[in-house]
């Protein structure tokens, strides 16, 4: 299996563990950018001190233009507010702000201009719900519908933005994701569903997510991949070793009930996975918290 290989060379050692990342964060909600720069040092902060985050504010091209002193004391209103002083002295921080709207055009000089090598978008659940995104996945399945016939289904600025984020996910040179901001008030709670051999890449976001205090994890193998492929128990117990009890393995004998998935703050999960969980018959599919989606890089 070709994703376990690749798992397996991240784990040699903790030089891939450690190597630098540099973050891309793109918003249009202040309040979602700041939650969304929150959770992506997270996921970075035990990576080398090379490590870096650049913000992209993505404002309405509608509004008056600023003027190159309200831009400056824009941007350095946004990295003082997103960053504590103590966290900025740990990882470069760089504001940018840009008025384009055509935001991918932008993402991508960003990510060749900044060297990216991870980069995050991050919706606000008043620009897009978590059910729309589960209607438009599910409508995506059938491969006889085209594209431009389910977005008509969608109003039209979230049909903007589910086109957006469809050439987002589906042209990633580099590993992606996508937050859906559903009032998250902190990540220290965290669902990570493990629904097909593919999620198994979210270890590595699961072995960093796991390092800074006060975190609690819960990986429901839903596949039985763990227990079944001894390379990936090998590397998950790696990971629970280096959590500190941080992290758990939810025992499936047990039915997973609305009210722990209302307890938590996040779902972490892949692409594939997130397929699967658009399309499984589950109750407390209607009490999902803020979203985080991750796709591997298209090498």
């Amino acid at each position: 299996m070709e994703f376990v290989d690749i798992l397996l060379k991240r784990f040699d050692g903790d030089s891939e563990l450690r190597k630098a990342t540099n973050a891309l964060v793109c918003f249009s909600s202040p309040e979602t950018g700041k939650k969304l720069a929150q959770l992506t040092y997270q996921m970075v902060m035990t990576r080398s001190e090379g490590s870096s985050m650049a913000l992209l504010y993505f404002i309405n091209s509608n509004q008056e233009e600023m003027t190159p002193e309200e831009m400056s004391r824009l941007q350095s209103k946004i990295s003082s507010d997103f960053m504590p002083k103590s966290e900025k002295e740990k990882i470069t921080l760089r504001t940018f702000i840009s008025d384009e709207e055509k935001h991918m055009v932008q993402i991508g000089k960003m990510i060749e201009e900044q060297g990216s090598n991870l980069m995050i978008r991050g919706i606000s659940s008043h620009e897009l719900s978590i059910s729309q995104v589960e209607q438009y996945s599910q409508l995506r399945r059938d491969p006889a519908n085209p594209v431009q016939n389910i977005l008509m289904q969608f109003p039209a600025r979230e049909s903007e933005i589910l086109q957006e984020l469809t050439a987002m996910m589906g042209d990633n040179r580099i590993p992606t994701a996508l937050f859906i901001d559903n009032n998250m008030q902190e990540a220290k709670k965290i669902f990570m569903p493990l629904l097909c051999d593919s999620d198994i890449h979210l270890f590595t976001y699961l072995y960093h997510l796991a390092q800074p205090e006060g975190m609690e994890i819960m990986v429901w193998d839903a596949i039985g991949i763990i227990d079944t492929e001894p390379r990936i128990q090998r590397v998950f117990q790696y990971i629970l070793k280096k959590s500190d009890g941080k992290v758990h393995l939810w025992n499936n004998v047990r039915k997973i009930e609305e009210s722990f998935i209302q307890k938590q703050d996040l779902i972490v999960t892949g692409v594939g996975g997130w397929s699967r969980l658009t399309n499984t018959p589950l109750p407390w599919k209607e009490q999902l918290p803020s979203l985080l989606i991750i796709k591997e890089g298209n090498r």
